[in-house]
């Protein structure tokens, strides 16, 4: 992004002129970015024996589905609704992996293809895939007890998690399934999302690889995902070329013996940098001693901020200047302090505050109602994390390529809140 004569630019559009088409609030992803980072993806693991999969639960349009299957990526799938649009997308079955978290047998069932392999993330889960009869290829998530993330709600190993058969566990496992005439094609761990150090992510490696050899019809080891990116200015960048190379030393030998695959599964590395949230100015006041500033939209669209005091930097798309952006951010030029609240019925929605929910004010380029705030690093857990909260319709989605802009989603309704209801 950059600023032109004073208007923010989102790849070559004009942001003026995507709210000018499709109105506020509105979610704009630059295809750009999204393939600058899965080209990365690529390059950071190319010496290794390698598939990319997809987190979509970060983001499932299906339009972007389709631009990471062109850079080679498989799908990681976390629900029957995510298969389906998987396959709208034009993922093979053999593309994706169903990792389970407490589903129910419907959920198993609705997989629908045997082909893709199911991820089992405990044993009453093994249990339930034998007793239907499901032949799908089966997986095991295990709990490498190393966890890390940029919050404890996204934390997803180690103690007091909900993921995982826990190493004491995967004997019983491997034999439960085997016992039954099948076989573990793959084992997987996954610790943790918006990792910014090696260290965690190498250590939760190394224990798969240990446990490989109790598996003799191993496939896959997939690594999981978890890839941080920069959200506030001075943020590093995730060491992707680094991991690369550590990964590489720690797991080739044992993949090249094997003849096994390894899988890392991002999902926020791929997309979120891509995205940004753009929202109407609605109302400025003083208020308490601070100056407020109201947009159209909530935690309904961007819930990151409310849930885990997560930091999106917010820059004046009508009248900025690239001393705004993260980048290239320079506190001393920007002329007010102000907190930016949202339209929902709600004192927890605020999208300024800071780890642990504390209001805090923003500088800001001087904001007037019915400017245009720019929400940025929203590609991922934005949309698919939306919500009708307050019956507010979820917005539009927009996919910018060069200079061309196109709707990836329409704008709901109101007939479509009570679609369906009886």
């Amino acid at each position: 992004m950059h600023f032109s004569q004073g208007v923010l630019q989102i790849g070559n559009i004009s942001a003026l002129d995507v709210v000018s088409r499709y109105g506020t609030p509105v979610f704009v992803y630059d295809a750009a970015v999204i393939r600058r980072q899965a080209e990365r993806v690529r390059r950071a693991f190319s010496r290794l024996r390698f598939r990319p999969f997809f987190a979509m639960k970060a983001n499932g349009n299906a339009a972007i589905l389709r631009l990471v299957h062109e850079y080679g990526f498989g799908c990681d799938a976390v629900s029957p609704g995510e298969i389906f649009i998987a396959r709208r997308a034009g993922f093979a079955s053999s593309e994706m992996w169903f990792t389970c978290s407490n589903v129910s047998d419907d959920d198993l069932r609705a997989i629908g293809d045997q082909n893709i392999v199911i991820n089992v993330n405990s044993m009453s889960e093994i249990d339930r895939v034998l007793a239907l009869g499901l032949h799908n290829p089966i997986a095991l998530r295990i709990n490498t007890e190393i966890g890390a993330g940029h919050h404890h709600d996204v934390v997803t190993a180690g103690g007091g998690v909900k993921f995982g058969i826990d190493i004491a566990e995967v004997e019983s496992a491997r034999m439960l399934v085997e016992d039954a005439g099948r076989l573990v094609v793959g084992i997987h761990a996954h610790i943790g999302s918006g990792i910014d150090d090696l260290a965690p992510l190498l250590a939760s490696a190394r224990r798969l690889i240990d446990i490989s050899p109790a598996f003799e019809n191993l496939r896959f080891i997939n690594f999981g995902g978890g890839l941080a990116v920069p959200y506030r200015p001075g943020d590093r960048e995730f060491p992707i070329d680094e991991y690369g190379a550590e990964l590489t030393a720690l797991a080739s030998k044992t993949l090249d013996a094997r003849d096994l695959t390894a899988i890392l599964e991002p999902g926020r590395y791929v997309v979120a940098e891509s995205g940004v949230l753009l929202a109407r100015v609605t109302t400025k006041r003083v208020s308490g001693g601070l100056t407020w500033i109201g947009v159209d939209t909530g935690f309904n669209h961007l819930v990151r901020p409310s849930k885990y005091g997560a930091y999106h930097h917010i820059v004046n798309a009508s009248h900025g200047t690239d001393a705004s952006l993260r980048d290239s951010f320079d506190p001393s030029s920007m002329r007010e302090e102000a907190v930016v609240a949202g339209n929902l019925c709600e004192s927890g929605d605020v999208f300024t505050r800071d780890s642990e929910g504390a209001l805090v004010p923003r500088r800001l380029e001087g904001a007037r109602n019915g400017d245009v705030l720019a929400f940025c690093d929203a590609g991922a857990y934005g949309f698919s994390m939306a919500s009708h909260y307050n019956a507010r319709l979820l917005p539009p989605e927009v996919l910018v390529e060069g200079g061309d802009a196109h709707l990836v989603r329409t704008r709901q309704s109101y007939e479509d809140l009570v679609r369906r209801m009886e």
